[in-house]
């Protein structure tokens, strides 16, 4: 009876260790992608900025050429993006609640994904612990008699 305690109070030290480790491990996986991720989207960032600016002033030449104007163009791609603003400011909350959803939506399918990562570890170590007490001849089902001690 002793003899399983021990064994019992090993397996139970081992899954601890087990548990530590994985905090560990998922902690440094979840630094190193959120690093990846944010220095992915500033270059995005960045670059799509600068195609932007760069295909927008693209347009506002062509629409000088076309106005034949030296200013009416820029003149009127300025204005668009006054419009844009205008709109943006006035839809606040719209816009800040279609933002809020997005998010919640983006932050629970990973809390659902991480649940039932961590279920499936859970349920792989228990498997382990029970074949490996199965191979000792001293894990029990239910129903079934104790093994007699020696």
């Amino acid at each position: 009876m002793l003899e399983r305690l021990e064994e019992i109070r090993e397996n139970i030290f081992r899954y601890l260790e087990a548990r530590i480790e994985l905090f560990t491990l998922e902690t440094r996986g979840k630094l190193e992608e959120g690093v990846v991720v944010g220095v992915h989207g500033i270059v995005l960032a960045l670059l799509g900025t600068m195609t932007t600016i760069f295909i927008f002033s693209l347009l506002a030449a062509y629409l000088n050429e076309v106005t034949d104007s030296r200013y009416l163009g820029f003149l009127i791609v300025a204005g668009f993006f006054l419009l844009l603003t205008v709109i943006w400011l006035a839809a606040k909350d719209f816009f800040k609640s279609k933002i809020r959803v997005a998010a919640y939506s983006a932050i629970k399918k990973s809390q659902e994904k991480k649940v039932e990562e961590k279920s499936q570890a859970v349920e792989e170590l228990m498997a382990k612990t029970r074949s490996t007490m199965t191979e000792n001849g001293r894990y029990v089902e239910q129903g079934q008699p104790s093994p007699k001690p020696f």
